[in-house]
């Protein structure tokens, strides 16, 4: 049976298409969790949003962001391939 939300405040609805994969990982992720399917991948987009909040505050105050993808401050190196 579906329930439908009236006057909820989601307003905006995405139809997303998942592999096999993909959805047995959300339907058991959510189930672990207590919520939804929808609120789990709800929260997962709220974290997004506030990582990538911070890392554009970051930016915008003049910090250089350690660790991102494309810097290689965290390759390991091995000191027998130094020449």
């Amino acid at each position: 049976m579906k329930t439908v939300n009236l006057g909820d405040k989601y307003n905006h609805r995405l139809t997303l298409r998942l592999n096999e994969e993909q959805y047995e990982f959300l339907i058991k992720v959510s189930s672990i969790l207590g919520v939804s399917p929808s609120e789990y991948l709800r929260m997962t987009v709220n974290s997004g949003m506030v990582a990538t909040k911070n890392g554009l505050d970051e930016i915008s105050n003049g910090n250089v962001l350690k660790g991102m993808v494309g810097t290689n401050e965290n390759v390991k190196t091995n000191s027998d391939d130094i020449v």
